[in-house]
């Protein structure tokens, strides 16, 4: 039997292993922040509303290329029928890149009629290509979190931001039409085949593909697209909803400065959640299966993150507008007005995002669906408000964001506390 060895969970390697995923997060980060006075010199209002609304169509795309199956690569005890089941979330990406192909085909210049942006069909090829290299990359990094890969995953996040950004500044400096959407797709196949070069070389899946070993994995984890995909997509539909009302509401600058603003504060926050939540993910994980206490190690991670978000939404809300003029030009002096109102609600994400992934690791699949139900509801009450101001919308829409993550954080915690009190009784 070929059986992965043995996973110590002790506090020195868990804090290690934070600190190189959020050594290369920061990094990473820091790259195009950087960078980032040139860039928004390079590019419009009009550019950014384009560029948003292919990352809110992508993120939702991206969350069920794989059909969930990525997320379950890190649970079996046997690393044959983990790579039996990487290989199958592999070839569902590649069957989700064909159907996304034959939709946005399909339905793009229906969907433009209805939209403020000129040219949207546009985004129907990028969005295919993303489709296939997002799906795939999420599958090589969860293999590589699987064999707690951290400081390889780690370079890989910083590689990505360097072609990225290296991309979209080139592309600007020579004038290239839609030089932010193009640059993001050079980037991402740049970050994809470097990460699928290391697997192949350093943490190989295996060269032989069996069909029968394949489905006998897909089967095994079959309630992870059952249960664990809708929920999923819900979730990211709903995070994407922010972009598409604004996109159906509102004029193009006013989409531009949002989605501006939104880059530069909610996607970095997203990444640090993602890297947080990973770690915590397979530290949960592995103790549930150890039945070893996690009350502890959330109990800390909560208040650091708690502190951490409100630091950061009141330095925004308080200085955001002269920091945009001032570093970003004063073309940006209304995004970081936006920027103070939206920051709220990704201060909540910044909390609840990384703490929801603990219900997947608990095996509270059921629980972890009341969350995208909760904030879609929530979300769809907000057409009722499509004719006030935008800023007001945007208001809505992060009260919206810091209602739902907050709900969200106090589940997981009932369910903690709910797990301690079992841990308890059966001592």
């Amino acid at each position: 039997m070929n059986v992965d060895p043995g996973r110590p969970s002790s506090e020195p390697r868990f804090l290690k292993s934070v600190a190189a995923l959020f050594s290369g997060t920061v990094l990473a980060q820091a790259i195009p922040f950087v960078l980032a006075p040139a860039i928004a010199r390079l590019y419009d209002a009009e550019q950014f509303a384009t560029f948003g609304t292919l990352m809110a169509v992508f993120n939702i795309l991206n969350v069920v290329a794989a059909g969930r199956y990525d997320q379950a690569i890190v649970l079996p005890k046997e690393k044959a029928q983990a790579s039996a089941l990487a290989k199958g979330a592999i070839l569902l990406v590649a069957g989700s890149t064909v159907l996304a192909a034959a939709i946005l085909a399909g339905f793009s210049k229906q969907l433009e009629q209805v939209a403020t942006l000129p040219d949207l069909h546009r985004l129907a090829a990028p969005l295919v290509a993303l489709t296939f290299l997002g799906g795939v990359q999420l599958v090589l990094l969860q293999w590589l979190l699987r064999n707690r890969a951290f400081p390889v995953i780690a370079r890989q996040k910083v590689l990505q931001s360097v072609a990225v950004t290296g991309f979209t500044l080139l592309l600007g400096w020579l004038a290239w039409r839609n030089g932010l959407v193009t640059g993001y797709v050079l980037g991402w196949l740049m970050y994809t085949a470097a990460t699928l070069w290391i697997v192949v070389r350093s943490y190989p899946l295996g060269k032989v593909w069996d069909p029968a070993a394949i489905k006998a994995a897909l089967r095994t984890y079959k309630d992870w697209p059952l249960h664990n995909a809708w929920p999923a997509l819900l979730n990211a539909v709903a995070s994407g909803m922010a972009v598409i009302y604004m996109v159906a509401y509102f004029d193009v600058q006013v989409v531009g400065e949002h989605n501006f603003a939104r880059q530069y504060l909610l996607v970095p926050i997203s990444m640090v959640s993602v890297a947080l939540g990973q770690v915590l993910f397979e530290r949960t994980a592995s103790r549930v299966r150890e039945r070893l206490p996690i009350h502890a190690d959330l109990k800390k991670t909560t208040w650091a993150l708690t502190g951490l978000a409100v630091l950061i939404a009141l330095v925004v809300t308080l200085f955001g507008e002269p920091l945009f003029a001032t570093i970003l030009g004063e073309q940006w002096r209304y995004a970081g007005h936006i920027a103070g109102i939206l920051i709220w609600g990704y201060s909540a994400q910044l909390v609840g995002s990384p703490l929801g992934t603990q219900l997947i690791a608990m095996g509270k699949v059921k629980a972890a669906m009341l969350f995208p139900v909760f904030y879609a509801l929530l979300l769809a009450f907000l057409p009722l408000f499509k004719h006030v101001a935008a800023t007001h919308f945007m208001a809505l829409l992060s009260a919206t964001e810091v209602l739902a993550y907050g709900g969200y954080a106090a589940l997981v915690w009932f369910h903690v506390m709910k797990y301690e009190r079992w841990m308890a009784a059966t001592r």
